[in-house]
């Protein structure tokens, strides 16, 4: 068997923590989805040892536009914000992606008592990112993809995501 050439590769890179602040259900849309806009107002972004550039950046503004497929089996993430990073430089973020709805995740977006931490595999996504700081302008040049979970505490909700960079591949078949 021939061995697939030409797959890009993942080199871990971010990981962004954001945490719900409140909750505004839009209602169902009409092409039979139900939204709801969470509000993320606080959180870090932050570069994971190796990754370059290198930062550290506050939340200072997020939400996301979550909305549910009509069946109930998919959420579609629709996150934007800005964050500040240490040197005072701010930074754009957006976040698409898609939840898998198992029933670990319906028991938090239900507000079920009974709900706790969700582990990575139910969501996956792109991230884009636009920076005025020249240091970090490969952010902008660059394709990220995150595994995501939901960590829920005795404060209430935090949205992780991990998230690499994904590297083209140079071999041809």
């Amino acid at each position: 068997m021939t061995e697939l050439s030409g797959f890009p590769t993942l080199k871990p890179a971010i990981i962004t923590k954001v945490h719900v602040a409140d909750v505004n259900p839009l209602g169902v849309l009409h092409n039979g989805s139900k939204m709801t806009h969470y509000g993320t107002p606080t959180g870090t972004i932050e570069s994971v040892p190796g990754y370059e550039p290198s930062f550290k950046a506050d939340v200072v503004f997020g939400a996301d536009w979550l909305s549910f497929d009509p069946d109930r089996k998919h959420g579609r993430i629709n996150l934007k914000g800005i964050a500040k990073t240490d040197k005072g430089f701010s930074i754009d973020f957006r976040y698409k992606g898609v939840i898998k709805m198992a029933d670990e995740v319906h028991q938090i977006f239900d507000m079920d008592p009974e709900m706790h931490t969700v582990p990575f595999g139910y969501a996956t996504g792109a991230h884009t990112f636009l920076v005025a700081d020249p240091e970090l302008k490969d952010l902008e040049n660059s394709v990220f993809v995150s595994n995501g979970r939901i960590l829920v505490h005795e404060k209430g909700l935090t949205v992780e995501t991990r998230q690499s960079l994904v590297i083209a591949s140079t071999v041809m078949d």
